[in-house]
């Protein structure tokens, strides 16, 4: 299993590096080719908030949003389990942001997550 860390959808945005937009929309493109690649629940709420933080207004968020409707399917949504955001706890009180929540299901199942995050990548393996 790959789950993708929410710097993917993030990075599909408007980043400044047009490499890593690039490759952001190779690794959302995997989640409808891949039967291994999957987008956490949380990374979709994750971007969803920093959409809002990043003062995006309705129509931006509303295009973004569905132009990646169609590009993940419900099947392919990975939902955490109440076990693996028990475990997260931990992680929290450690220091680490909401990327435990990333982590933690990624643990659970020994998944690969597809990130460039340094916390991640130190808990789990990773890829890019």
């Amino acid at each position: 299993m790959r789950p993708l860390d929410p710097v993917i959808l993030i990075g599909t945005l408007d980043p400044p590096d047009p490499l890593f937009a690039r490759q952001s929309l190779d690794h959302l493109h995997r989640v409808e080719q891949e039967p291994d690649v999957f987008a956490p629940e949380v990374s979709i709420l994750e971007a969803f908030l920093v959409m809002k933080v990043r003062r995006y207004n309705y129509e931006e968020r509303r295009s973004r949003w569905q132009a990646l409707d169609y590009r993940i399917p419900l099947d392919k949504l990975l939902a955490n389990q109440i076990s693996t955001i028990h475990a997260a706890l931990l992680f929290l009180e450690r220091g680490m942001d909401y990327d435990s929540l990333i982590a933690c299901p990624a643990l659970h199942y020994g998944a690969t997550v597809v990130t460039t995050d340094r916390a991640i990548k130190g808990i789990v393996a990773s890829e890019w």
